[in-house]
C-alpha cells in the first residue's frame, strides 16, 4: 500500500509526540509538582469536548498532558528568547487526545517561527486555507497550523513582534479515511483555534490575539 509523503509526516509527528509524553511522564514520576489541568483537560460541556468527540468519532476518549503549563509556557518562551532569524523552532507537545489503543489520536505542538522565515509560506499540500479574526491557518485531513501573533510581556516583548506563534495539530484518527469533508476541516480548525487560544492564554500574550469566538470558513481564494 503506497503512503504519501504527507501522511507519512503526520505519523512521524504522532510518534514524536508519543514519545514526548511517555519521556515527560516517566522523568515526572518522583515530581511533586502537579500537572496543570487547565491547559489540556477538558469538560464534557464545553466547546472543544464536544469538538473532540467529533474529530475523534468517540464519546470517550484518553487525554495525555505532556507537561505541567507553567513549565511549558516557560519552556515555550525560552524556545522563543534562543530562536534563531531564519528557521522556526521545533513544536513543543501540549496535549494529546486518543479514543483508544493505537497510535490514532489528536496532537497539539506549538512553537514560534520568524515572520521574515521562509517557512512561514510552507504550502500545506492538499491544504484549504483560513483566516480566523486575522489569524492565518491551514488544514487538510491529517494536519492544522495556525500562525498566531502573540506579544510577549517584559524582556520577551521585542522578539515576539517579529516572531509568530504557530500551532502544529496532527489529527493521525483521519488517516485513510474517505469521509473528512468541509466541515470536519472546519471542526479541526476550530478546535486547533479554541487549543491555541489556551497556550496564548498561558504565556499571557498581551494582544489576546483568540479572544474574539472563532469563525471558521475558508479563505478567499486569490
Amino acid at each position: 500500500m503506497h503512503i504519501s509523503a504527507d501522511v507519512r509526516k503526520a505519523l512521524a509527528r504522532s510518534t514524536v509526540a508519543v514519545l514526548s509524553v511517555l519521556l515527560l511522564s516517566s522523568c515526572g514520576a518522583g515530581d511533586s509538582e502537579v500537572k496543570s489541568a487547565s491547559l489540556c483537560e477538558t469538560a464534557a460541556s464545553s466547546e472543544e469536548g464536544a469538538l473532540l468527540r467529533k474529530v475523534l468519532r468517540a464519546d470517550d476518549f484518553e487525554t495525555q498532558i505532556s507537561n505541567n503549563t507553567s513549565r511549558f509556557a516557560k519552556d515555550l518562551g525560552r524556545e522563543l528568547a534562543e530562536m534563531g532569524p531564519a528557521q522556526e523552532t521545533l513544536p513543543s507537545y501540549a496535549c494529546a487526545y486518543r479514543p483508544g489503543p493505537g497510535v490514532e489520536r489528536v496532537t497539539f505542538g506549538f512553537g514560534w517561527v520568524p515572520r521574515a522565515s521562509k517557512d512561514v509560506d510552507r504550502p500545506l499540500p492538499k491544504g484549504v486555507a483560513y483566516e480566523m479574526n486575522g489569524v492565518a491557518g491551514a488544514t487538510n485531513d491529517t494536519v492544522t497550523r495556525l500562525r498566531v501573533p502573540c506579544d510577549m510581556p517584559g524582556g520577551l516583548g521585542e522578539a515576539s513582534k517579529s516572531a509568530w506563534l504557530y500551532a502544529d495539530a496532527s489529527y493521525t484518527v483521519n488517516i485513510g479515511r474517505s469521509d473528512v469533508d468541509q466541515a470536519a476541516l472546519d471542526r479541526q480548525t476550530t478546535l486547533t483555534y479554541l487549543m491555541t487560544r489556551r497556550v496564548a492564554d498561558a504565556l499571557g500574550c498581551e494582544n489576546k490575539p483568540l479572544e474574539k469566538a472563532p469563525v471558521v470558513k475558508p479563505a478567499p481564494t486569490p
